[in-house]
């Protein structure tokens, strides 16, 4: 086999993922699109006589997004229950790299365009349908009446886009090497897991910043000073303020430098296993 990266042997193993699971793919689209349309119109339907559930439905697709994503990554490497699978899979004639490509493919970019397609679709029906029936009480000022007036998702200043992708995107990566660490209830031990990394780190990131600082300088679950304090910490002479830019540098770093990690260690997993 040729070892070298090809990208006509991605689309060959594209098709080849589609075709084998293409209907389960498609299962957990109808049963997604179900429970979202579900719970969306039963908001509205509660909210005919009320203000519009706007809380409601960003709570629901941030669910929505989470859940689902991290739950169709944690499963993407299912089929390592069964061994003649892993074994076809293993010794399929492509790269770790093309391998890999093509769950980031599905698990990065498939799964978040068809679930933000389906959502916006049923915003757009469940806006459209609120507007037309809403009856607002005659108590209601004019001020307030705004309120009672739906307007889809994406039009809000309020929806937080760019920071649920970012979380997004390094939740599914995460998942996606927990379908790989563990075969069986990958998901379940990968939550686990997770939740008491962050414990740990949260609890090894105070006791560090007790040590470095004292607390009138850098308050306790503050993961990042923002100044120093110079002399003495009851009397100090001064302040030195770090620049304005080192919240942006380590928000933008630690999410970038555990994303590729997540990554990175896929690729060797998957490579450890056709060894």
């Amino acid at each position: 086999m040729n070892n070298e990266f090809s990208f006509r042997r991605v689309l060959l193993l594209l098709r080849k993922n589609f075709k084998e699971n293409g209907r389960r793919y498609l299962l957990m689209f109808i049963a997604g699109f179900g429970i979202i349309f579900l719970i969306y119109g039963l908001l509205i339907v509660g909210s005919f006589h009320n203000m519009f559930p706007s809380g409601d439905r960003k709570m629901l697709f941030t669910i929505g997004i989470f859940l689902g994503g991290t739950l169709f990554s944690a499963s993407f490497y299912s089929f390592f229950k069964s061994q003649p699978k892993t074994i076809q899979f293993l010794l399929l004639p492509a790269t770790t790299g093309e391998k890999l490509l093509i769950s980031f493919i599905l698990t990065q970019f498939v799964y978040i365009i068809v679930f933000l397609i389906s959502f916006i679709s049923i915003d757009w029906l469940m806006c459209t349908i609120y507007n037309e029936f809403v009856s607002i009480p005659k108590w209601i000022v004019e001020q307030e009446k705004h309120y009672y007036k739906a307007t889809y998702l994406f039009n809000s200043n309020t929806v937080l886009i760019k920071e649920i992708l970012i979380m997004y995107f390094i939740t599914t990566s995460i998942a996606h090497l927990g379908s790989l660490s563990f075969i069986n209830n990958a998901y379940v031990k990968t939550v686990i897991l997770f939740v008491l990394t962050v414990v740990a780190l949260i609890f090894l990131n105070n006791k560090s910043l007790d040590l470095m600082f004292p607390e009138t300088v850098m308050p306790r679950g503050q993961y990042f000073t923002a100044s120093l304090s110079i002399g003495d910490k009851h009397q100090p002479i001064g302040i030195v303020k770090l620049p304005n830019g080192w919240f942006t540098t380590i928000a933008w770093f630690l999410p970038m430098f555990l994303y590729m990690s997540c990554w990175t260690m896929s690729y060797f997993k998957i490579k450890e296993k056709q060894i």
